[in-house]
Order: structure tokens, then C-alpha cells, then sequence
């Protein structure tokens, strides 16, 4: 930290925002209005107004990080468990998003646009470790472990403004960027578009990097994140700071995470 100005990474929750098919949709809606809570509670001298809304919405809308129990090979989870023996009603009852600690750690910001010299990625544009390596290198920056490693592609911009192409074919890294990810023994990761995966026509592997990352490393995703602001800052490395909700054997969660520069 050199000045303590907070950045938030997080997209703002709202009806109509883009949501993936599988995961559902999102829905926001006042439950109790100050009139009703006057109306119920009128023996009251004080006359208290309460507003409260409820939401509907799975652990993988918005702004979100990945449990250790979202992607499996097969039916094998990260540490070996096979998730027919742990699946419950709700989650599992092992590698639940409720057992992840919150991250407290240096934050690397690879700004991809700004390496091409683009305003925003290309859909489909598949990110390689040599252009991680690129970057590195541009910036005279280290990859350490336990750092949070983020991916700016551009898609941040296209939240609420195009949300069809926002969910479509996205840039991001392929299987062999997870891999060059994993070696680096980053504490988390995440990007500002839906997938993290680049998403491609024709694939013959669906989210490869979610196994490698996840299932084979422990190293969970962010997705969705608001990156464009940290990237306008010219703030390559930062603090980083994000929790998760205790959802017991919730498979992900949303998050609020914050840069601090």
C-alpha cells in the first residue's frame, strides 16, 4: 500500500444483469416497504420505517469466487474425494465455500489490452504464457507465491452495456496459461469476464482451466470482476483483499473484493 486509495472489483448487483444460462438468473425485489413495517407495527410510538429486499440468485452470479468443490475431473474432486460421496441436498459436506479463509495478499494486475495495444480483447483470443511472460517481462514485475493474479481483457466495459457479447465467446486463458498459473502457486486468480476459460467455437474441452486451477491445484477462480478502474489506475501490484459469505457446502459465493493501492 502507498496512498490507501480502495479500489472495489466488484460489478454491482442489479435486475437484467448478465448471468449465464447454467447458473440462472437474478432476481431483486422490495419484500417489505417502510409503509408496510408503519402498518404492521403501528402500536410503536416512534413510527420506524423498514425497508428489506430479497434476492434469488445461485453462488455463482456476479462477482464471484469458486469453491474446491465446483469443478471436478470425472467425479474426482480437488484432494481426491469423489463427489458421489459428499454431494448433499445442498453442496457437499466437504471443500463447502464455507472452509475458505479470506485473502489478504499482494495483488497482480496483468493488463492484456494494454500489452496488444487494444482497447479490449478480441472474443475467442486465447491468452498463452508467453504473453504472460510478456508482460512480466514489460513490467519488471514477479509472480510470488500466494499472490492474487488478475486478468484485465477489456470485458469489464461491456457489463450492463453489452451484455449479450459480455456472455458470448470471451478472450481468456487456455489450458496451457492454467498451467503456467499453477506453476507460479498463486494464492487465487480471476478475470473480468464470465468464464476465466477462454470460450471458443468448436472446443473439445469444456473449461479446462477450471480442472487444472481447481481441481488439480486448490487454486480457486474469481469471475466477473470489475477491473477496468484498477487498470485506468496504472496500478500493476496492489493489495488484495476479498472473503467469501459462509455458505455451508455452497459451491461458490459472491464476493465484494477490493484493491488498495
Amino acid at each position: 500500500m502507498r496512498t490507501g486509495r480502495i479500489i472495489s472489483l466488484s460489478q454491482i448487483y442489479e435486475n437484467g444483469m448478465p448471468t449465464m444460462d447454467f447458473h440462472g438468473p437474478y432476481f431483486q425485489y422490495t419484500y417489505r416497504s417502510p409503509d408496510y413495517t408503519l402498518r404492521s407495527f403501528s402500536t410503536f410510538n416512534n413510527k420506524l420505517g423498514s425497508m428489506i429486499c430479497r434476492y434469488e440468485l445461485s453462488d455463482h452470479t456476479g462477482t464471484h469466487v469458486d469453491g474446491l468443490n465446483h469443478a471436478s475431473r470425472d467425479k474426482i474432486l480437488y484432494g481426491g474425494s469423489n463427489v458421489y460421496d459428499i454431494e448433499a441436498s445442498s453442496g457437499t459436506t466437504e471443500l463447502g465455500i464455507e472452509n475458505m479463509p479470506p485473502i489478504f495478499t499482494k495483488g497482480v494486475l496483468f493488463n492484456f489490452p494494454e500489452y496488444f495495444g487494444v482497447d479490449i480483447l478480441e472474443p475467442s483470443q486465447e491468452l498463452k504464457p508467453a504473453d504472460f511472460e510478456g508482460i512480466l517481462k514489460n513490467k519488471k514485475m514477479k509472480i510470488e507465491p500466494g499472490d492474487a493474479l488478475l486478468i484485465y481483457t477489456g470485458y469489464s466495459k461491456l457489463w450492463m452495456s453489452d451484455n449479450e457479447r459480455y456472455l458470448d465467446l470471451q478472450p481468456g486463458p487456455g489450458k496451457r496459461a492454467a498451467q503456467w498459473i499453477a506453476g507460479k502457486k498463486v494464492g487465487i486468480t480471476g478475470a473480468d469476464t464470465a468464464s476465466f476459460d477462454v470460450v471458443k467455437p468448436g472446443t473439445k474441452e469444456l473449461f479446462p482451466c477450471h480442472q487444472v486451477l481447481i481441481t488439480d491445484h486448490g487454486i480457486q477462480l474469481v469471475e466477473n470482476m470489475k477491473l477496468d478502474e484498477l487498470a485506468l489506475s496504472g496500478n500493476d501490484e496492489f493489495l488484495f483483499v476479498m472473503a467469501p459469505l459462509k455458505l455451508k457446502g455452497g459451491a461458490g459465493s459472491p464476493v465484494a473484493p477490493f484493491a488498495v493501492l
